[in-house]
């Protein structure tokens, strides 16, 4: 009978966390926009380890102290780990759930060089961070991928997991899973713009315009020459008549 109580307890106790988590994902769909922003799902699997796998090779090319950030990061499951591992690096976290964001600073109590800050991400200044990590949904890739195109700096690594983002050069994909279930990390850099173009390729942009007018010209000089010419035969020819006329009237 004891037992059985028990295991009542622990259901009810189950299922009252169950309600109370279901509620909790409604209510942030709803506060994000529903949608726009995702609810806090931590990053877990393979796809976690190997998300920080390859922001720890970035690090570790690291010839200054590197800015890195992540955008939605939830309780700092990619954060946490790295801030520890290269304390000689600053760690920001943005995310604008509050109950994930507190979980985070509780989490980083101690640790000097990691902060997080309960704000939307998409409204943020990047232009002096060396290393962005983004766990964002699809609606928002294209989005972010514009902002992040035109506001981080040339050196700048961006890492995404699991959605691609748009606008921004992609450097490579890896493969990933979640406990099995393929997945994908795309690891991206700012994109070349016409500002960088060199000289020479200026040049080549502009050459066509004026091949065309060089084109036009010459066809005008041509047009000219020939009519010089055509009236240099004529005048030729009228001169020769005119001899032989006089020539066969001198024989009569």
């Amino acid at each position: 009978m004891c037992c059985n109580g028990i295991i009542v307890i622990l259901a009810l106790v189950i299922g009252f966390a169950a309600i109370i988590y279901l509620m909790y994902q409604t209510y942030s769909y709803i506060k994000c926009g529903c949608g726009q922003y995702g609810p806090f799902v931590s990053s877990y699997g393979k796809i976690k380890e190997d998300m920080i796998e390859e922001a720890r090779a970035v690090l570790k090319k690291a010839k200054h102290k590197m800015k890195v950030t992540d955008l939605g990061c939830g309780s700092g499951a990619l954060l946490l780990p790295l801030a520890k591992e290269f304390p000689e690096h600053e760690f920001i976290g943005y995310e604008w759930d509050i109950v994930p964001l507190t979980m985070g600073k509780i989490k980083a109590a101690g640790l000097k060089n990691i902060s997080f800050i309960k704000g939307d991400y998409m409204k943020q200044d990047y232009h002096d961070m060396d290393l962005i990590m983004c766990y964002v949904l699809k609606v928002t890739g294209e989005p972010l991928g514009k902002i992040l195109a035109t506001n981080i700096k040339e050196s700048c690594v961006v890492i995404s997991e699991m959605f691609p983002l748009g606008h921004l050069e992609e450097i490579k994909q890896i493969d990933s899973s979640i406990y099995g279930v393929p997945e994908k990390i795309f690891v991206y850099k700012k994109p070349q713009t016409d500002k960088k173009a060199s000289p020479k390729d200026k040049a080549e942009k502009k050459s066509p315009v004026k091949s065309k007018t060089l084109k036009t010209k010459t066809v005008t000089k041509t047009k000219a020459s020939s009519k010089t010419v055509s009236s240099k035969v004529a005048s030729s020819k009228t001169a020769k008549a005119t001899v032989k006329g006089g020539k066969n009237v001198k024989k009569k």
